[in-house]
């Protein structure tokens, strides 16, 4: 990470200071990043956000922040196209969730009183959440995990899990359920995170949402890569690996030593029916899609041009 990333990073978390403080240092530093046209790794995301930290854990957000955007079309909708799991999967949906160490914020509103709830809000109650999809990676299970509110990406062994809880809220129309949308699969996430295999090691991670009828998706990233997502429940996931390189380019005092993740590109995402036939093709229509697509980027403020994947 150089010093001008740094200060784009803290630049963009001053900017954003009224919002809930919960992946906020993770945003901050993706857009930054991208402005570069690489990805930043989790630890440095991790790095800046124990810099940020302040002692103070109360604070005030806006009415329109995310916590009140999640869900907003009806949570019984959406609570509608959510698998049921068993037991185990119950649990390993709760590790990649759970975080008991979410500060506390205050809400409030000119003249109304001032209630104190926490972040926790904005994700929702624990017990929501599903185990969507899931496969097997180099030290435990890539899963997308969802509740009526939104979707999380996670890497398991059943233990502990890597990064978040953050949250991305269900992008596009809402009104028609989480299978409202017209065509026969939609993206909802792509992302690099960390795996549990090395803390140099990354995952280039596509998430989504396939019709009945979508027997198999494949997804194609930039120099020849591609692979098969796990499909379930009407869900998928797709990973290619990627590992932390040396960046020659960095600059300043936090030059020695310093690491960026390369960005992997998506090219497609291709979904087929049981006989082969290919049923829709999804590739990126802007800039701002190709390097990854979080909900955050529809509301941050940042990312130019607004991602089509937003609607």
């Amino acid at each position: 990470m150089t010093d001008q990333m740094l200060k784009d990073a803290l630049a963009a978390l001053a900017d954003r200071a009224p919002d809930p403080v919960d992946g906020l240092a993770e945003r901050a530093v993706r857009t930054a990043a991208r402005r570069r046209r690489t990805r930043t790794a989790a630890a440095c995301a991790a790095t800046l956000a124990l810099a940020l930290a302040v002692p103070a854990t109360v604070m005030t957000v806006r009415e329109d922040s995310a916590a009140q955007a999640l869900g907003s079309s009806g949570d019984a909708e959406f609570a509608k196209g959510l698998p049921k799991n068993t037991p185990e999967q119950l649990a390993l949906a709760r590790i990649c969730v759970k975080d008991d160490r979410l500060p506390s914020v205050r809400r409030s509103k000119p003249g109304d009183p001032t209630p104190q709830s926490t972040v926790r809000d904005a994700i929702g109650p624990v017990k929501d959440f599903r185990v969507l999809t899931s496969m097997p990676v180099k030290g435990g299970h890539l899963m997308e995990v969802g509740s009526p509110r939104g979707l999380v990406v996670c890497v398991s062994n059943g233990k502990s899990r890597t990064m978040g809880p953050w949250l991305n809220a269900w992008p596009g129309k809402s009104s028609g359920g989480l299978f409202g949308f017209s065509a026969p699969l939609r993206v909802d996430a792509i992302r690099q995170i960390q795996a549990l295999s090395h803390f140099d090691d990354l995952l280039a991670v596509v998430a989504g949402r396939a019709k009945p009828g979508v027997a198999r998706i494949r997804v194609t990233w930039e120099g020849g890569r591609a692979a098969d997502a796990a499909v379930q429940n009407g869900f998928f996931i797709a990973q290619t690996p990627t590992r932390m390189v040396p960046d020659h380019n960095a600059t300043g005092v936090m030059s020695k030593g310093a690491m960026s993740s390369p960005t992997i590109r998506v090219l497609s995402v291709t979904g087929y029916n049981a006989a082969g036939r290919v049923l829709h093709t999804w590739s990126p229509k802007v800039s701002s899609e190709e390097a990854g697509f979080a909900t955050e980027d529809c509301t941050d403020g940042m990312t130019r041009p607004r991602p089509t994947l937003c609607d």
